[in-house]
């Protein structure tokens, strides 16, 4: 997320490759522009860069015929012309479109050009997975049932351990089992020692790798599960695994915000503000070094002293409730914004964790809504 392109609009981008996900956060109305046509290919896309092949839903590939059925003849025509040939299975899709192919018969082209379905964050590494198997196996694990919370202590469900080992090895069950350990055996721990441990953790058991969607205008933000099970993510990524690890840890949500910085070297950048009680400068946890502050990796200062440094200028912190904006003097303005209608990368990782967030604190009317409607799409 080092050149984050979400500050409250999103990128229009043509995605020139698909792959079956959750839909945004709330319903899309059918496009009536190409702009809107783009932006919804956009939506549907996940790490496609790191994808040999892909594949879309029924429910879709139902909701991009409505939305080509809206656009002008000129757009479609545009659409089609601006792809080079068969081997762009973006053209495929536009020519199915176009001539009202059944969802059955696209997918059945879709095997045979090798899009072998939906191919989760956690097995895209290993071995690939048809698409309906991936909708029983570890997204539905990840979304349905019950807390994986139980008595105050985390009890990770053994299918997705099972799911971790067979489709990325022996080293990702052992990273989620530490984790695991991590957060049970620190929950008498001060605040302090919490914030050090979750450090800690991510910064030496994930490897700091930049998303290579974000240079094409769109981001995924992974659970902690998925970010384990990878060793593998991001900024944005550590910083919601940090967030979820230390509300698993106690810590109420709203002394955490996820913040999107501008960093003086990398541009958009995620990281995590921690607010002691009664305080409002908070501590920064970072996946970066930084040699001009003279930090070792894993370094927690106050955001303050970032600042001081010119290294890095907070834009807007986020949780489960709230949005805020920073001010110059760094305080904080709380927003009237749904944190996860203005961030929906944000809204895909809550839905994505809500097996492991404390369920204690009421959410907001709004991010409520928001769940309720990701899961539905996800369903």
């Amino acid at each position: 997320m080092r050149n984050l392109g979400i500050y409250f609009s999103l990128t229009v981008i043509w995605a020139t490759s698909l792959i079956a996900q959750p839909e945004i956060t709330t319903p899309i109305q059918a496009a009536r522009t190409m702009a809107e046509f783009n932006t919804m290919l956009r939506d549907m896309d996940l790490n496609a860069d790191t994808q040999s092949g892909y594949s879309i839903t029924k429910p879709e590939y139902a909701l991009l015929l409505a939305a080509w059925n809206n656009l002008s003849l000129a757009d479609r025509k545009d659409l089609m012309d601006s792809n080079d040939g068969w081997k762009d299975f973006a053209l495929m899709l536009l020519f199915d479109l176009l001539t009202d192919t059944p969802w059955e018969v696209h997918f059945e082209k879709a095997v045979q050009y090798k899009a072998k379905g939906l191919s989760l964050t956690a097995s895209r590494y290993k071995n690939y997975i048809t698409l309906k198997r991936a909708r029983k196996t570890l997204l539905d694990l990840l979304h349905n049932g019950p807390s994986m919370i139980t008595d105050g202590r985390l009890v990770l469900v053994e299918q997705i351990k099972v799911q971790a080992k067979e489709r990325a090895g022996k080293k990702a069950l052992k990273r989620l089992e530490k984790w695991e350990e991590l957060i049970n055996n620190h929950q008498d721990h001060s605040n302090e020692r919490k914030l050090k441990a979750v450090n800690d953790f991510f910064n030496c058991q994930i490897t700091e790798t930049p998303d290579g969607g974000t240079a094409q205008g769109y981001d995924y933000w992974q659970s902690p599960i998925e970010t384990i099970i990878r060793g593998k993510g991001d900024c944005d990524d550590f910083a919601i695994a940090q967030y979820v690890s230390l509300r698993l840890l106690g810590i109420p949500a709203m002394q955490l915000r996820v913040g999107v910085v501008e960093h003086s070297k990398w541009g958009g950048h995620g990281v995590l503000f921690f607010y002691p009680p009664g305080e409002n400068d908070p501590w920064v946890l970072d996946n970066l070094n930084s040699a001009r502050m003279g930090m070792a990796l894993g370094h927690i200062r106050r955001l303050s002293s970032r600042v001081n440094f010119n290294e890095i200028k907070p834009l807007w912190g986020l949780n489960e409730n709230i949005l805020t904006e920073f001010q110059e003097n760094l305080n904080e303005t709380v927003t009237l914004n749904d944190p996860c209608a203005a961030f929906p990368a944000f809204a895909i990782a809550l839905t994505n964790s809500q097996r492991l967030l404390p369920q204690n604190e009421e959410l907001s009317v709004a991010q409520s809504s928001t769940i309720r409607e990701t899961w539905r799409s996800i369903k």
